[in-house]
């Protein structure tokens, strides 16, 4: 018997029991890799490009210092743990042992399709945004699985954007519903894990504190954040067979 079945319809009780349970059997891993890749981003981006090593610690940074790591978290960070905890489950689904070296170069070989898909459907998602917001929900959704769809689906650019179009159609609520509450369930244990670092920033006014919190939440969110969409896009293909 295999630990994890992929393939399968699962309800939110499923989707929340099996992500934790997933993560939790193989934390270490999934921590390690996850802080290969989010060590050395934000420390490039916001350490060394933001001074926040050095720098004094500010706790209403301007619109555009803040925007910069969300932006570097959507484009690089988000995409690249997803691939690499998408070959991971794949090594959990067939009772492998994960090779940990082997799922972050595979995550990483996927980084320029990954790369000019998510761009893509960021513009479209931006775009949206613009457009008195709504639009911009909406096509967050629709777009939501473009990581799937090129690293399981084989879908490159717009290809990868249709066939996450076509994971969510009719199952936008479902998805919307599903997709906030992870996000509201992991803001928690986020803000858990930074809230120590930067009160520590606070008092001795030094970034690089604020920017050690922001590591270690993002450390422990991601992995799980990426766990939890590949078995939703798992469960949404299901159901459409279903269906």
């Amino acid at each position: 018997m295999t630990e994890l079945r992929l393939t399968q319809p699962r309800d939110v009780t499923a989707l929340f029991r099996d992500t934790l349970s997933v993560f939790m059997r193989h934390a270490g891993v999934f921590l390690l890799l996850s802080a290969a890749v989010v060590v050395p981003v934000h420390v490039i981006v916001e350490g060394v490009g933001l001074e926040m090593l050095t720098g004094p610690y500010d706790d209403s940074p301007a619109i555009a210092e803040a925007a910069v790591p969300t932006v570097v978290g959507f484009l690089v960070v988000s995409p690249l743990i997803t691939a690499i905890c998408i070959h991971a489950l794949r090594s959990i689904s067939a009772g492998e042992k994960i090779g940990a070296g082997r799922a972050f170069v595979a995550g990483f070989e996927a980084f320029t399709p990954l790369f000019f898909a998510v761009f893509t459907a960021a513009v479209a998602i931006a775009a949206g945004f613009l457009l008195l917001v709504i639009p911009g929900v909406f096509l967050a959704i629709r777009l939501f699985f473009v990581p799937q769809a090129v690293v399981i689906g084989g879908e490159r650019w717009m290809g990868a954007l249709r066939l996450s179009w076509e994971v969510t159609q009719g199952f936008w609520w479902r998805t919307f519903g599903l997709v906030v509450l992870v996000n509201l369930a992991v803001a928690i244990p986020g803000l858990v894990l930074s809230m120590p670092f930067a009160a520590v920033a606070d008092s001795t006014g030094d970034a690089v504190w604020s920017l050690a919190g922001t590591i270690v939440a993002e450390i422990v969110t991601a992995p799980l954040i990426a766990i939890y969409a590949t078995l939703l896009w798992y469960d949404l293909r299901a159901r459409a067979v279903l269906a």
